[in-house]
């Protein structure tokens, strides 16, 4: 039960998203990880990096297993903090790592740094990473009309390549909105994507969420058996 979260950005909640799918899988009984296999922004303590994103997976629930190849303290795409560092970007190592991760662990999320076409290396990109890895991709976007160019564009990239798409999650849906374009964003992305919004996930902040209000919006707004493709019994009791 392994998946690839992506996004165009790194503002649509890739990271929020994720770490509440873990927790859920997590207090299900599940052995669940999350795989960050390049952070960049990391905060330097003088003598290690810490991630940002990895802690806040490990703040929701200090037993799920979180894991980086490569941690950079640039904040930048992950070829200009691998220049500016001097640190090699290898997709082997990453492959390795989640190799050794998915071996232990009954649930796997793996979250991308940025959309699919961020280079990783000088002729590397982020799609690179997941068609090694060879596990279906969920998108996180945003109820955004000014967005739905992007989002389409990067959905069609993916499957021009021939990666596996689960679906969509909308994050930051305004459930009560009268707007007429955010009303009828979940529709557009099946429409012209023809491919499935898994779930809508209202605006909350990673800043102030709490474990349990994140765990009911996951469990409650999305469609965990769609997303791993396949019955979950320990999620009957729920």
């Amino acid at each position: 039960m392994n998946i690839f979260i992506s996004s165009i950005d790194n503002s649509n909640g890739k990271t929020i998203i994720g770490a509440g799918i873990a927790a859920v899988m997590q207090s299900l009984g599940y052995k669940a990880g999350v795989f960050k296999p390049i952070q960049t922004g990391a905060i330097d303590k003088g003598h290690y990096f810490v991630s940002p994103d990895l802690t806040f997976v490990k703040m929701l629930d200090p037993y799920i297993t979180t894991h980086s190849t490569y941690m950079f303290k640039t904040k930048a795409i992950p070829f200009i903090c691998s220049e500016v560092e001097k640190v090699s970007i290898n997709i082997e190592n990453i492959v390795k790592d989640y190799g050794i991760l998915a071996q232990k662990l009954d649930t796997l999320i793996v979250e991308a740094t940025g959309g699919l076409m961020t280079p990783i290396t000088n002729n590397s990109f982020s799609y690179h990473i997941l068609q090694n890895l060879k596990i279906p991709i969920v998108f996180v976007v945003n109820p955004k009309s000014d967005s739905i160019n992007h989002y389409l564009n990067e959905i069609n990239t993916a499957k021009s390549l021939g990666l596996d798409i689960a679906g969509v999650i909308i994050n930051k849906y305004p459930v009560y909105s009268e707007n007429s374009d955010i009303k009828a964003f979940p529709s557009v992305i099946e429409k012209y994507s023809d491919v499935k919004v898994l779930g809508l996930i209202r605006n909350i902040s990673q800043k102030t969420v709490t474990s349990t209000v994140i765990f009911n919006e996951i469990l409650n707004g999305i469609d965990l058996e769609d997303i791993f493709r396949m019955k979950i019994p320990k999620l009957n009791g729920f």
